[in-house]
């Protein structure tokens, strides 16, 4: 008898073969799991809204200077340098949604509350807060669209400011800096993001607030709430005071 080994088996000729393969499948498997891990910092952020409120917190997220047309026809150069012409005074903070004029949900909800933001600075005298609606649907948000939309939530134009890209370009530019997603319903709306955003005049993002929270939104603009973030919990309202504000969050020095 030979004393030279069996021959392999077809198994082990095919295990043979698998391995390169098998080798470049876990090497991928591996690049992905640290690539997903990266991108949701640790496995901790799962959905696209968490991961944009922590670009928040960690002072990531920007708007890029936008060239608007208001509801009266004049130009506004947001998140950058007054443009000229404008004669409202260039505000130190923005509190800002996106809407199209013909939205029956959300849009009109909306609406309802900046009115509610508007009469509140009205009645503290303040211009340094801007109420900023801008429209992801500029090409049939035309000044007339804007102008009705306006004067249906009683908007006054100096305190609120209903506009519209000027390009569509401006608007994906501005949409896709801050992460806001605007996709065609099939029915001839969108769905897209309810969040109100505080921004401040260079185009930082301070806070994101879910579209309930308007109270919370108007009260970071304010200065009431310490910035950087944490948010106000769902449903807080009025209800927490600015005094339980600073004793809860350390405000940086």
């Amino acid at each position: 008898m030979s004393d030279s080994a069996a021959a392999p088996t077809p198994i082990q000729n095919a295990t043979t073969r698998l391995a390169p393969t098998l080798a470049v499948c876990a090497a991928v498997l591996a690049m992905a799991a640290g690539s997903i891990g990266h991108l949701t910092r640790g496995f901790e952020l799962w959905t696209f809204e968490d991961i944009r409120r922590d670009e928040v917190r960690r002072g990531e997220l920007r708007a890029v200077p936008t060239s608007l047309v208001k509801a009266d026809g004049a130009a506004l150069n947001a998140f950058g340098d007054a443009t000229p012409g404008d004669s409202a005074a260039r505000p130190a903070v923005y509190v800002v949604d996106f809407i199209y004029t013909n939205c029956t949900s959300v849009c009109q909800t909306l609406g309802a509350e900046f009115y509610r933001m508007q009469e509140a600075l009205r009645r503290e005298g303040r211009n340094d807060v801007r109420l900023l609606s801008i429209s992801i649907d500029p090409q049939r948000d035309t000044v007339p669209a804007l102008r009705a939309y306006a004067a249906l939530h009683r908007a006054d134009g100096e305190r609120w400011t209903i506009s519209a890209p000027v390009q569509m370009a401006a608007l994906h530019e501005l949409t896709g800096a801050l992460g806001v997603i605007a996709i065609t319903d099939g029915l001839g709306g969108y769905v897209h993001n309810g969040a109100i955003h505080v921004i401040d005049s260079s185009g930082i993002v301070l806070g994101i607030h879910d579209y309930e929270q308007w109270e919370s939104a108007l009260r970071q603009a304010r200065g009431l709430w310490p910035s950087p973030l944490p948010l106000p919990q769902a449903g807080e309202g009025e209800r927490a005071s600015a005094a339980q504000v600073a004793r809860s969050v350390e405000v940086p020095r």
